[in-house]
C-alpha cells in the first residue's frame, strides 16, 4: 500500500492514488503536527499544544482524551495496522519523509541553492520544479491550531525566499519578459520588500518599460519615507539612478553576506569534550538529521531519536559552569558545516537582536515591524542558507531560532520552556576533580600546581569546581608567581 500526504496547500492523504478522507479539522490539525515530524515520537502534550494553545485555561475537559480519539480514527481512516502506534507518552507516525510532499520540495531547494552559481540554469529548473510542488497558496490551509498557523508562517517566508530567488535567477538568465509579471505581483504584495522592488525595476527596464520602473521606483520611496521614515536602500536607489541615466545594469547574482559573529574560541577549555562531541553531532545533521523528541541529556547519555530538519541544542547549568564557553567552542568545532556564516548573540532583547541579525544577513529591518514580522523576514532571509546561530542568554529565544532547514541554533540559559520540544537538552555541570586539576595547572603552570596537591583539591573545592571560578583564581595565581596555591585559598578564605 503505497501512502503519499500534502501539506504544501490543503492537507490531503492518497492510498494507491485514492484520496483518503481525514474527518474533522482537528483530527486534521493531529495528522498535521505527526506528518512534520515523520518516523518520530510527538508527544501528546505538545499535541494538544499544538492544537488548543498553551494556555490551559482554554483546552477541554480532557485535552488528552481528545487526541487519543482523533488518533483513533486516524488510524481506521488510513487503514493500515502499525502504521500509527501510541508509545511513551505520545504518537508516532510511521512513514518515510519522501511520502510527505514538503521533506521532498525543501531537498529540491536545498539543491538548487547550491547550483545557484556554478549552474544558474539548472539552479533555476529545479527551483521551478520545486515551487510546481505548492497547491494553492498556504500551506496546510484550512487545517486549526497554533502549531499549523507557525508552520504556515514559517513555510510562506521559505517561499518567498524561493520565489526571489528563482526570479533573481530569470533576470541572470535574460528572462525578463517572463519575469516582469510575477515580479509585479510580488511587489504588490510585499510593498516593503526593497529586493522584490529591484528586481520588479530591472525588469521593467529590461522590457523597455522604463517610464514604469522609474515611476515604481518613485513610489517606493514615497513609500517607505513615509510608513518607515527610511530611503530605498543603496542597490535599489543606484539601479533606479543608472535606469534615469539610460545606462544598461548589469545584474549580477547576488552574493550574500556571510557572518562571522563568533567570539573567540577558548584555549583551555577542558572536561567537556563528551557534551562537545554529543552538541556537535546534533548541529552536523541540520539539513540531514537533527535530534528531537524533547530529549535530555545528562553525564554520558548518548544523543538519540533524530529527525531531520533545523537542531537546537540547549546548554543548562548553574552560573559559573562555562556553558557560554562551551556553546562558543561547539560553534567554532562545526563552522565547516555551516558555510553562510555563524550569528551571535550574548543577551539582550530579541527585536534588537533579530534587526542586528538581519543587517548581518543583508537586508534591512523596518524599525516599526512588529516582532513577528520581523521574525518572519530574518527566516525567510535563512531560507537556502547553512548558518548557525549562537544564542547566550537571550531571555527569549523562540523568535530567534532559524527553523529553516540547513540551519541550527546552540542557546544557553534558556528556560525550558522557551525551547522546542524537540531541542537536545544538555546538562554542563562542575567539574571532576581531575579536570578542575588540569584547568589550573593550564593556566599557572603544571610545576605548580603539581607542588601542592592538598591545596590544590581545596581551592576546586572552594570555586565548587566550576570553570569560570576555577579559571579566575587561576588567572590570579598566575599574576602573583610568589604566592602559593595555600596563599591564595588562605586569601580566598579570608573573604568568605
Amino acid at each position: 500500500m503505497r501512502l503519499e500526504f500534502r501539506v504544501l496547500g490543503p492537507l490531503c492523504a492518497r492510498c494507491d492514488g485514492r484520496e483518503v478522507e481525514l474527518g474533522r479539522p482537528q483530527q486534521r490539525a493531529v495528522l498535521a503536527a505527526l506528518l512534520l515530524a515523520p518516523g518520530q515520537l510527538v508527544p501528546t502534550d505538545r499535541l494538544v499544544e499544538g492544537l488548543w494553545g498553551e494556555d490551559d485555561t482554554r483546552w477541554p475537559k480532557d485535552p488528552a482524551g481528545q487526541i487519543g480519539t482523533h488518533v483513533h480514527r486516524l488510524r481506521r481512516a488510513l487503514g493500515e495496522p502499525g502504521l500509527l502506534v501510541a508509545a511513551a507518552g505520545g504518537y508516532r507516525l510511521a512513514v518515510p519523509r519522501e511520502a510527505v510532499d514538503l521533506f521532498r520540495y525543501e531537498g529540491t531547494v536545498t539543491e538548487a541553492v547550491a547550483l545557484r552559481h556554478r549552474d544558474p540554469a539548472r539552479a533555476r529548473e529545479a527551483l521551478a520544479a520545486a515551487l510546481g510542488a505548492w497547491q494553492g497558496v498556504r500551506a496546510l490551509d484550512g487545517v486549526p491550531g497554533p502549531f499549523a498557523e507557525r508552520t504556515r508562517e514559517r513555510l510562506a517566508a521559505g517561499r518567498l525566499a524561493v520565489e526571489k530567488t528563482l526570479l533573481d535567477l530569470d533576470l541572470a538568465l535574460g528572462r525578463h519578459a517572463d519575469a516582469v509579471e510575477p515580479l509585479a505581483w510580488l511587489a504588490a504584495a510585499h510593498p516593503q520588500d526593497e529586493e522584490v522592488h529591484r528586481l520588479h525595476l530591472l525588469a521593467l527596464h529590461r522590457c523597455g518599460r522604463t517610464a514604469e520602473a522609474l515611476a515604481a521606483y518613485e513610489a517606493l520611496r514615497e513609500r517607505l519615507d513615509g510608513e518607515l521614515g527610511l530611503e530605498p536602500a543603496p542597490a535599489v536607489a543606484e539601479l533606479a539612478e543608472r535606469i534615469r541615466r539610460g545606462e544598461t545594469p548589469v545584474l549580477l547574482l547576488r552574493r550574500l553576506p556571510r557572518p562571522g559573529q563568533l567570539p573567540p574560541d577558548i584555549p583551555d577549555l577542558v572536561g567537556r569534550a563528551g557534551l562537545a562531541r554529543r552538541a556537535e553531532q546534533a548541529l552536523r545533521a541540520a539539513g540531514g538529521l537533527s535530534v528531537a523528541g524533547g530529549l535530555s541529556v545528562v553525564g554520558d547519555a548518548p544523543v538519540s531519536s533524530v529527525v531531520e530538519g533545523s537542531p537546537v541544542v540547549g546548554l543548562s547549568g548553574p552560573a559559573g559552569c562555562g556553558a557560554s564557553a562551551l556553546a562558543v567552542h561547539v560553534g567554532h568545532a562545526v563552522q565547516d558545516a555551516f558555510p553562510d556564516g555563524q550569528l551571535y548573540a550574548s543577551g539582550g532583547e530579541a527585536d534588537a537582536v533579530l534587526a542586528g541579525f538581519l543587517r548581518a544577513l543583508g537586508e534591512r529591518p523596518a524599525g516599526s515591524a512588529p516582532i513577528g514580522e520581523l521574525t518572519a523576514q530574518y527566516r525567510a532571509a535563512l531560507a537556502g542558507r547553512r548558518v548557525l546561530v549562537v544564542l547566550d542568554g537571550v531571555a527569549d529565544p523562540t523568535p530567534l531560532l532559524p527553523a529553516v532547514p540547513g540551519c541550527a541554533a546552540v542557546v544557553t540559559g534558556a528556560a525550558p520552556e522557551t525551547l522546542p520540544a524537540e531541542a537536545v537538552r544538555l546538562t554542563v555541570g562542575p567539574l571532576e576533580p581531575n579536570d578542575a586539576h588540569e584547568l589550573l595547572a593550564r593556566i599557572v603552570g603544571v610545576e605548580r600546581i603539581s607542588r601542592e596537591p592538598a591545596a590544590v583539591a581545596e581551592l576546586a573545592g572552594l570555586c565548587g569546581h566550576l570553570p569560570v571560578l576555577l579559571r579566575t583564581a587561576a588567572t590570579r595565581l598566575a599574576a602573583r608567581p610568589r604566592w602559593s596555591v595555600a596563599d591564595l585559598v588562605r586569601w580566598l578564605a579570608e573573604r568568605g
